[in-house]
């Protein structure tokens, strides 16, 4: 049953516009979520955050098997796109209360550019990497994710050598760029 607070929720919207942008993530234009998705689709504006507890454990969420990319695998705490009227962290700050009922404050780390396939679909995007702390209960949003669990980076470290194939393509290489704590 989906939580009181998380009844707005509907999951993928195909006719969503997000920012379309080069591979240096500067802005070009608009396209919807389908377009930038469906075949090698168009270069977009996405982040990935780690929101850290106070035990200094990751929160880890296992993307919802309804997601159109990559359901089942396991993924950064909160993971979406900007939208138009927002910055990366404005955007984190929103799919945090909405993915899993928290308030955090975000800081970027920085970005790059990735492309990967999945299936007749793929991601293409240009990723900010982000991280933030709340000491709040989770309560995760079933359209969005499956379950969560909480994972220290050395741990996290461990499994993505020991079992890469479960976890997402972002997640992989945000944690080989960038140094999380």
């Amino acid at each position: 049953m989906i939580k009181n607070q998380f009844h707005n929720l509907r999951g993928e919207k195909k006719d969503q516009l997000l920012i379309t942008s080069d591979k240096n993530g500067n802005r070009i234009g608009l396209a919807t979520r389908e377009e930038c998705h469906k075949g090698d689709g168009k270069t977009h504006l996405a982040f990935m955050a780690l929101v850290v507890d106070k035990e200094k454990k990751i929160i880890l969420t296992k993307r919802s098997k309804k997601k159109s990319l990559w359901g089942g695998f396991w993924d950064a705490s909160v993971v979406s796109h900007v939208l138009s009227n927002e910055t990366p962290q404005q955007a984190a700050k929103r799919r945090g209360k909405e993915e899993l009922g928290i308030e955090a404050d975000f800081q970027d780390l920085g970005a790059f550019y990735y492309f990967a396939k999945y299936g007749e679909n793929c991601e293409n995007e240009y990723c900010h990497v982000l991280v933030g702390e709340s000491s709040k209960e989770v309560e995760f949003n079933p359209v969005e994710i499956e379950k969560i669990r909480k994972i220290s980076l050395e741990e996290l470290t461990k499994e993505i050598k020991n079992n890469p194939e479960i976890f997402t393509p972002w997640l992989k290489l945000a944690l080989e760029k960038f140094e999380i704590y």
